[in-house]
């Protein structure tokens, strides 16, 4: 079956941006590795010049800018443990929430890593194949529990929605995974890929969701595996299919270029000024010999005996010793670039404006959107749609609100400098007794107002003003 390896023509179109971001996260050796990819060979060489293009990749220097951005941005954003409320069912997502001892934390910092290289990810939930069981315990002994997969983009190679009455609905989604199985020697291990298929399938019920694999067989020919139908806790079929795109604008299919993607540009675009820097230093950085008035003859003499320096040495004709002026275009051109990388990276974080979902706008009214805090804005709503798939399939009552099931990254990172005009008002207030002192002592420390409701305010006031100052 060679459809199966088919991909979508805006993975066709994103793939190798995708791939020169990631490459670029990784930093020098990866770079260097690439060759001419990301260096090509100046017209300046000539066809027989390998070795001389390999020292010219050699001094070229790359600096992991866009890398060492990309773990800023990620440390900056959960410098504070994301809030997680959830039944008590739903604790083992705080120690492995996909199944290889990630938690739902470390979950939510991987999808940020690729939705700034890459734009997106996706957030895939399953449950094993299992016998339905009488109660949670017999679940427990199975090592039954639903799954977030979180999903580069590069493995999401092709996908379709249908239109149902006036909304449009994620149909198929192909997913190519990479298994490693050891050798019968036990030592080494070879890496197969397959493929997963989530359909979204028409039935005399209505829409039924299902899950079938493709393997590779002997002769390299895809095999569909047996087709299997999810059901949820009490045996009924998915009407939908438990999975979501994750982006840096909203959470529909939509590509654009990944947050990350010009840093990186700039990047790749200094490391080629670098090689020419290095270049240049290496082959004009030493004085040159030169002969101005040499004849024929004497230029026979040079050949054959050289020519020697020296206050013994001395040749019948004018010698001079040249330095090259210094050129500084290559070594300005790479300055220029550095300050464009570090405003560029700045405005990932700057406050900005972006449109807002509903539930986004219902946790932040007045908080304009950066790069990274809408991204994070839409990780904590794909999460939290996550963990409705997953009480749909561990609990009987699945229908949870938001103060019993919900996933919220904060964003303080975003939050206004240190004021001392502010500082001088909370202190005047505190004074007056309007104000607790722990709320003025916060925002001293630590640039942060109190997030104390108006009643939780009132009764901390009042036991200040009792003599209390217990937090």
């Amino acid at each position: 079956m060679a459809g199966i390896t088919t991909k979508h023509a805006d993975y066709d179109a994103n793939i190798a941006l995708w791939k020169k971001v990631d490459d670029v996260c990784k930093g020098q050796k990866t770079i260097k590795d690439a060759g001419k990819t990301y260096l090509p060979v100046p017209e300046t060489f000539g066809s027989g010049d390998a070795e001389r293009y390999k020292d010219y990749l050699g001094r070229a220097v790359f600096y992991g800018v866009t890398g060492r951005t990309l773990g800023s941005y990620v440390g900056t954003a959960f410098n504070k443990l994301p809030d997680f409320t959830r039944p008590d069912e739903l604790e083992y997502l705080e120690r492995n929430a996909d199944g290889a001892g990630r938690s739902i934390f470390q979950c939510s910092q991987r999808m940020l890593r690729s939705i700034l290289k890459q734009y997106r990810c996706g957030v895939y939930v399953d449950y094993p194949t299992v016998a339905a069981s009488k109660n949670r315990a017999e679940d427990k002994i199975k090592g039954a529990y639903p799954m977030i997969h979180i999903l580069k983009a590069t493995v999401v190679e092709d996908w379709d929605h249908i239109v149902v009455g006036n909304q449009r609905k994620l149909s198929f989604v192909k997913i190519r995974e990479s298994l490693s199985e050891r050798e019968p020697d036990g030592f080494s291990s070879k890496t197969q890929d397959q493929y997963r298929v989530l359909r979204l399938e028409q039935s005399e019920q209505g829409f039924v969701y299902t899950v079938q694999v493709y393997i590779l067989d002997k002769d390299k020919n895809w095999v569909p595996q047996e087709k299997i139908i999810p059901t949820d806790y009490s045996g009924a079929t998915w009407e939908y299919i438990p999975f979501t795109f994750c982006g840096a604008v909203d959470n529909t299919d939509e590509i654009n270029n990944a947050p990350l993607l010009d840093l990186a540009d700039l990047n790749l675009a200094h490391y080629r000024n670098s090689a020419d820097v290095e270049e240049s230093g290496f082959i004009i950085g030493q004085p040159i010999l030169s002969l101005p008035d040499v004849t024929d003859h004497q230029y026979e003499i040079i050949k054959k005996d050289k020519v020697s320096f020296g206050s013994r040495s001395g040749f019948p004709t004018k010698v001079e010793i040249v330095q090259a002026e210094e050129n500084n275009l290559a070594k300005q051109l790479m300055n220029e670039k550095m300050t464009a990388m570090k405003e560029l990276g700045a405005r990932l974080i700057e406050v900005g404006s972006a449109n807002k979902t509903a539930t986004q706008a219902d946790n932040e009214d007045s908080i304009q959107h950066s790069v990274v805090s809408l991204a994070v804005s839409n990780i904590s709503e794909a999460l939290t749609m996550a963990l409705r798939w997953c009480a749909k399939f561990a609990l009987p009552n699945h229908e949870l609100g938001p103060n019993e099931l919900n996933y919220l990254i904060s964003q303080d990172f975003n939050k206004p400098k240190f004021s001392e005009e502010r500082a001088k008002r909370l202190y005047d207030a505190a004074i007056s007794e309007h104000l607790p002192w722990s709320v003025w002592y916060k925002y001293e420390q630590t640039g942060a107002f109190s997030e104390l409701s108006f009643e939780e305010m009132r009764i901390k006031l009042d036991q200040e003003k009792a003599g209390g100052f217990d937090e």
